[in-house]
């Protein structure tokens, strides 16, 4: 009889020690996910910020002043916004997918930064040498946005 109470007591704790365990690594499991989904939010915000702020910034330099723009004025309000910090960010953080869109935008706002380092083009109206080099860039920040959100929001359609 006391070996029965002693190989109960046992098991029960050792059902109640794996229980616990068990808990725990679901826990931990179900935390790292929602610290990687904020990670990705987060990035993703700053990025959509940096390259919306950084777009603002080429506008402005571009109207500012006749086309072509100096090319080191042009860098500086390229750079003014952290975006390439905000893509290297993306890039650690995020899937593949929503990379490739990242660097898609990325490199058409470029098109744009060469454009009125380069030519005389005139922002903001609706000339075909604007269009040509700013509805690429919409497109792909449309695109972008778009597999972020389905990044964020699985299940979500829009």
């Amino acid at each position: 009889m006391e070996w029965m109470t002693l190989i109960s007591t046992l098991s029960g704790g050792a059902l109640g020690v794996g229980s616990t365990l068990a808990v725990e690594a679901l826990r931990a499991r179900r935390d790292r996910g929602h610290h990687q989904a904020e990670l990705q939010r987060t990035a993703c915000v700053r990025y959509l910020t940096a390259l919306t702020e950084t777009e603002t910034a080429l506008q402005t330099l571009a109207l500012s002043g006749s086309t072509p723009v100096a090319n080191a004025k042009v860098v500086e309000a390229f750079r003014s916004q952290q975006l390439l910090a905000a893509h290297y960010e993306l890039f650690l953080v995020a899937p593949p997918s929503v990379y490739s869109a990242a660097r898609e935008a990325y490199n058409r706002l470029r098109a744009i930064r060469v454009a009125i380092a380069t030519t005389d083009v005139v922002v903001g109206d609706d000339s075909a040498a604007w269009q040509a080099i700013h509805v690429p860039y919409d497109d792909a920040f449309r695109q972008l946005r778009v597999v972020m959100r389905e990044l964020l929001s699985p299940g979500l359609r829009l």
